[in-house]
């Protein structure tokens, strides 16, 4: 059965892609601090992960997890039952849930939405947050239409910038609230549904964790860093052109990438045309505690994010903000909601995307000058503490949960972790 709000049994239900997953730190970071809260939580996935390991972060999480099954024949039978019992419960309502869903093309998202909502009644869940305001957002949108139950929406990059706006439109109105991790996605999400309110809470990270205590001396010549995906938006590309750069200007350096993807192969064909095999090296996926490692290591942090050609971008990655509370110094491109994190000159250094000769010439300016950079990277660890503490930004996500019955307690004072209620399912857990 559902509880009512208020319910001491109430909990909130997580919905994600993938979970876990090794580049969404900034999911792990929001379920450990939900749980500091005090917020009985439970977590449901709809696909498996593919890594080949996890952050030992993970081992922290006390929620249940289990992910919805794949549509395919060992689990029809699951799925013909539970739908059955929901057109049963409410004819009505799942009639006109279907109805919906054939007209926006989600049939998968309804069959999966179908054995979500049944598993979330036998949990006790009261409100359903989902996480990315694309498939996820989907499967929440029919759950709340089969079942009455509310959901809301985290929304971040590339579920914003990739999807059509009818349907961005459609989920910002259908949901109790919205929260997105940056001024300009709010801005734009406003924009699109302006009758609708739309939260900008931005991501935070714990500082007991990423903290300048952490930070040694490296031999050699100074390092510079790069963490995440191997993607267009990521602009890595113009960071290995700016080494080239550097390297012409008879500026030592070593330089290291630290993430995945699919243009791993065209940007180790791009080091070895510029002749770099030396000096730049691309790491492949880490832990979180070997990329401790390298920020502790390195000398200066680059981001040189862009806007893919299909639209595509970062709003703030985590990897800027671990970067910056471990007091480096950093170098980031001005794109989409960087700038309201590193102000030019004060904590960090900004530049042009797609610009490899004024990125070389920012990172040589840093490291040139030590005393600079040491002041930039104290400004920078101040800055995410002040605006960028994990804890501190869940409030206002655990207040809006109060007000929507989904199970948060006082957000003003968080409290110890708490145990979970529930139980693994044999067959189920990941």
């Amino acid at each position: 059965m559902a509880y009512p709000p208020g319910d001491p049994r109430a909990s909130l239900g997580l919905l994600v892609k993938v979970y876990p997953k090794l580049s969404e730190t900034f999911i792990l970071e929001e379920i450990l601090g939900l749980e500091r809260m005090g917020v009985d939580l439970r977590l449901y996935s709809l696909a498996p992960s593919r890594d080949s390991f996890t952050h030992a972060a993970v081992a922290r999480v006390r929620a249940p997890h289990r992910r919805v099954p794949a549509v395919q024949a060992g689990w029809l039978m699951s799925f013909c039952r539970r739908h059955l019992g929901l057109l049963t419960r409410s004819p009505r309502r799942y009639l006109k849930s279907l109805v919906a869903a054939l007209a926006s093309g989600n049939g998968l998202a309804f069959m999966q939405a179908g054995w979500l909502a049944v598993q979330l009644l036998d949990d006790g869940v009261t409100h359903l947050h989902a996480h990315f305001i694309s498939e996820t957002a989907d499967v929440a949108e029919l759950v709340a239409a089969m079942t009455g139950l509310p959901f809301s929406i985290s929304a971040h990059a590339k579920d914003i910038y990739l999807s059509d706006a009818g349907d961005l439109r459609r989920k910002l109105r259908a949901a109790t609230f919205t929260v997105t991790c940056t001024e300009f996605n709010r801005r734009t999400l406003a924009e699109l549904a302006p009758e609708t309110t739309v939260h900008r809470m931005y991501h935070g990270i714990d500082q007991a964790v990423f903290t300048p205590s952490r930070r040694a001396r490296s031999e050699g010549p100074p390092i510079i860093l790069s963490v995440g995906r191997l993607r267009e938006k990521k602009g890595l590309d113009t960071l290995i052109a700016a080494c080239a750069w550097l390297r012409d200007m008879e500026r030592p350096f070593r330089c290291e990438i630290v993430g995945y993807g699919d243009q791993a192969e065209r940007l180790e064909a791009q080091i070895d045309r510029l002749g770099l095999t030396s000096d730049v090296r691309l790491l492949g996926k880490l832990s979180r505690e070997q990329v401790i490692d390298c920020y502790a290591r390195a000398s200066v942090y680059v981001q040189p994010s862009r806007i893919a050609a299909d639209g595509d971008r970062d709003g703030i990655p985590n990897v800027l903000l671990e970067a910056m509370a471990m007091s480096l110094p950093v170098v980031a491109s001005s794109v989409s909601g960087i700038p309201e994190l590193v102000e030019h000159q004060v904590n960090g250094l900004l530049v042009p995307p797609d610009d490899p000769e004024a990125l070389a010439l920012a990172i040589q300016d840093v490291l040139n000058d030590p005393a600079r950079c040491s002041a930039m990277g104290v400004r920078a660890r101040e800055t995410v503490a002040r605006d960028f503490d994990n804890d501190l930004n869940l409030q206002l996500l655990c207040r809006l949960l109060q007000e929507s019955g989904g199970g948060c307690t006082s957000p003003a004072r968080p409290a110890p972790m708490l145990g979970s209620m529930g139980l693994f399912v044999p067959g189920d857990e990941r």
